[in-house]
């Protein structure tokens, strides 16, 4: 006792660190990248090999693949990470958060918590009439339905009844139910909470301790090698290789509802108390105001369903694993409607074409081609389903822009075009406008329309230049075009219509082979030739992706390509508007990232009271350069000053 408590005042006396971030960090400002999905190395820098960088929403984001230490108060730290303590136990070593069972026992687990093994008895359930014998190596009876009170029991989730440690789990189709003891936590009482309806409390925050040899840290106290030793009424511990090895009491099953689980003096376990009720109730059970018969099912939403059982409903919960977030590229983690538990789903992919004109594909890529003509945008080249093609026409012998877009889908013909106009099989028509079991128009934006076809995808058309179109992730390597073919790879992007992937060099090859018109017609080369007297509009207008306006976005989404775009189409077009597309096109992307953007049209001067057409040409020739000089003056005085005045400087790419 006298050597506990030296120990103990010398556990205090230690170093101690309470941290609030443990993992490796990169330090600097983010970097910029083009290769949409690409793997960037970045083994110049310190530690580089800790960490693995991908392009994405073009900047370098890197994640240094550490494991998750919150919660974790015996923190150890190797070549790149802080990690949780793991346990030594018969000679092997094993990770915290991980469970193992006794090869000679299989009801006996074993779990590993910073540092801590937990030793328990399952205590099985099977809430099926028709239980298989334990598989082999396996404790518990299983179900041959992985189903319960209505609820699907799936590999990646639990579900849980009354009794919130009880778990049920399907593993080859059949489900396995069992009980176990909570794991012993290394923290302190006050640094544990238990949150409601959990089975377990569990640790917050965070802690590093040196480390004494022979010796086991369990809360506050210290234990030598050998030394036993009690945490509570249920548990017995012992210390061994530095390892406190705890054997603790598994509780009954529970098998009565929340409120009528009692604390009973003396003991760790709680019991249910039953009230008597006479015979007519005994066999109905009432829940929200409702009357169900015994055996009675009923569900309450996609996360609990209940069951009558002797005049007690009981009820059975989804639990969602909230530890695995982590999605991959080209999937996001969310909830889908009718289901329980939010899960990485496949997303649906963007393409767009704007300005000069410039194409951003499905899978990121951002490319400027300026072919004259009738081109394939996107279709489905598997099942031949819909096509959606553009008319590119040539404006001020420098420059081209999209004139047209058309849309065919089950025998109907959409034709999109400038002005307001849009024909349907022939016929002028305006949206609001739908044909049941194939498409609606909509108007949710002024002087813009929404196609929506029955398959899920859908066209943006702004009546002017600007392009966009959405595929469902069903259409996943289904498509072909201009858009590229949608299967979450950049490098593949510029697959030509007979199957070759073609370089950046030639884009203009890549461009042709899906022309629509006449080959000679796709083939005109326009002058590449730049209008000077917009330079000082250029640089004014273009520099609206670095203002306050956007300044909620570029953290998420880099400005760099589209800015570039932008400058590009006011070297090559006359009017004084032709930033525009470039900026809608980031706004939309921003949008689709959860950034919402509020006026931009109207601070960029950008909406319909502003907005003309960008390819508009004075109606007298004479005087022109003078009348071009009058716009740009006017323009530039109506711009507000939304420009921050910082440089952003190029570094080491951050997570």
């Amino acid at each position: 006792m006298v050597l506990q408590r030296l120990y103990g005042f010398l556990f205090f006396t230690l170093l101690f660190l309470m941290a609030s971030s443990t993992k490796s960090q990169l330090v600097g400002s983010r970097k910029t990248c083009s290769k949409e999905g690409a793997k960037v190395s970045v083994d110049t820098i310190e530690k580089g090999a800790c960490f693995s960088c991908v392009c994405k929403n073009g900047y370098v984001t890197c994640t240094d693949g550490c494991p998750k230490i919150d919660g974790c108060h015996m923190l150890v730290e190797d070549r790149c990470c802080k990690r949780c303590k793991g346990c030594m136990y018969n000679g092997f070593h094993h990770p915290s958060e991980t469970e193992w069972r006794s090869p000679t026992e299989p009801c006996t687990i074993f779990r590993c918590e910073a540092g801590v093994i937990t030793m328990s008895q399952l205590r099985c359930h099977t809430p099926c009439s028709n239980p298989l014998p334990p598989q082999p190596g396996e404790c518990c009876p299983t179900c041959p339905e992985c189903r319960m009170n209505d609820q699907i029991v799936t590999d990646d989730r639990d579900v849980t009844s009354d009794d919130p440690c009880l778990q049920c789990r399907c593993t080859g189709r059949r489900m396995v139910c069992s009980k176990k003891a909570c794991p012993v936590l290394q923290c302190s009482p006050h640094r544990q909470v238990h949150p409601a309806g959990e089975c377990c409390p569990r640790c917050v925050g965070t802690r590093a301790l040196v480390s004494l040899k022979d010796t086991c840290f369990i809360k506050t106290s210290l234990f030598r090698h050998g030394h036993n030793f009690s945490v509570d009424k249920c548990t017995n511990c012992t210390c061994e290789n530095e390892t406190s090895i705890c054997k603790r009491y598994t509780c009954p099953i529970l098998d009565c509802a929340p409120d009528l689980q009692k604390s009973v003096p003396g003991s760790c376990c709680k019991k249910c108390e039953i009230p008597q009720l006479s015979g007519e109730f005994n066999s109905v059970c009432f829940y929200n105001n409702n009357l169900y018969q015994d055996g009675e099912q009923w569900k309450l939403d996609a996360c609990k369903s209940c069951i009558c059982t002797r005049g007690m409903p009981s009820c059975a919960i989804t639990r969602c694993n909230t530890t695995s977030t982590a999605c991959t590229y080209g999937t996001k983690f969310q909830k889908v409607p009718g289901e329980c538990c939010p899960r990485c789903v496949e997303v649906e992919g963007a393409c767009m074409v704007f300005g000069d004109p410039h194409y951003k594909t499905f899978d990121g890529k951002i490319y400027t081609f300026k072919g004259i003509g009738k081109y394939q945008l996107t279709a489905d080249c598997t099942n031949n389903t819909f096509s959606i093609g553009v008319a590119n026409v040539l404006v001020d012998g420098n420059s081209s822009s999209t004139k047209r877009v058309s849309v065919k889908y089950l025998n109907t013909r959409l034709n999109l075009q400038q002005k307001g106009r849009i024909k349907f099989n022939g016929t002028i028509i305006s949206a609001p406008f739908k044909v049941d079991g194939k498409f609606r128009l909509e108007t949710k934006e002024e002087n813009s329309v929404d196609i929506i076809l029955s398959n899920g995808v859908r066209v943006f058309w702004n009546f002017k230049s600007f392009v966009e179109v959405i595929v469902p992730a069903n259409m996943k390597n289904n498509v072909c075009g201009l858009c590229g073919n949608f299967n979450y790879d950049i490098q593949d992007d510029l697959t030509s219509k007979p199957g070759k992937v073609l370089s950046n060099g030639e884009i203009s090859t890549f461009g042709a082979s899906w022309c629509l018109s006449r080959k000679t017609e796709c083939a005109k080369k326009l002058k590449n030739q730049k209008n000077k007297s917009t330079k000082l509009l250029k640089k004014k207008s273009c520099k609206f992706f670095n203002s306050d306006i956007f300044s909620t976005c570029r953290s998420k989404l880099s400005v760099q390509q589209y800015s570039r775009a932008c400058k590009m189409d006011m070297d090559h077009c006359k009017g004084h508007k032709c930033y525009c597309d470039s900026l809608m096109a980031y706004a939309r992307e921003c949008e689709r990232l959860g950034v919402d953007l509020i006026s931009w049209q109207k601070h960029t001067l950008c909406d319909s009271s502003n907005l003309k057409s960008r390819r508009r040409r004075p109606k007298k020739l004479h005087g022109h350069n003078r009348h071009i000089q009058n716009q740009e003056a006017l323009l530039l005085k109506q711009m507000p000053k939304f420009f921050n005045k910082t440089r952003s400087s190029k570094g080491v790419p951050l997570t």
